[in-house]
C-alpha cells in the first residue's frame, strides 16, 4: 500500500472521545491513522491509486488537507468512483466501530 497522508487541520472531530487506540478519535485519525481500519483503508487507497495515480496522490499529501477534500468529491479532479470508496470505507468502519 502507498502513503497515507500526515495531519488534516481542516476536518473536525467525530467524537472527542479516545479511541480504543489510545488516541483521540478525529475524523483525521479514523480515515489516515487507525490501525483497527487499515483493511478498509488499503482498499480505499487501492481506487484512489487507480484513480489518481500514486505520485499524484502522494503530491496531495502534503496539501493542507492531506487529501481529504478528494476524499469526499471536493477536490474537482475527484470522481464518483472514489466518492464511492469513501463512503463504502465509512460504512464498513461504522459497521467494525458498531460490532456488526
Amino acid at each position: 500500500m502507498g502513503v497515507v497522508c500526515g495531519s488534516v487541520s481542516l476536518v473536525e472531530k467525530v467524537n472527542p472521545s479516545i479511541c480504543n487506540r489510545g488516541v483521540e478519535e478525529t475524523v483525521e485519525h479514523l480515515v489516515l491513522e487507525c490501525s483497527k481500519y487499515e483493511q478498509e483503508r488499503e482498499s480505499l487507497m487501492d481506487v484512489v491509486h487507480e484513480q489518481c495515480g500514486e505520485n499524484k496522490w502522494n503530491a496531495r499529501c502534503v496539501e493542507e488537507d492531506s487529501g481529504m477534500r478528494y476524499f469526499v468529491g471536493l477536490d474537482e479532479e475527484c470522481n464518483m468512483t472514489v466518492v464511492d470508496a469513501m463512503k463504502d470505507f465509512l460504512v464498513h468502519a461504522w459497521n467494525k466501530q458498531q460490532g456488526c
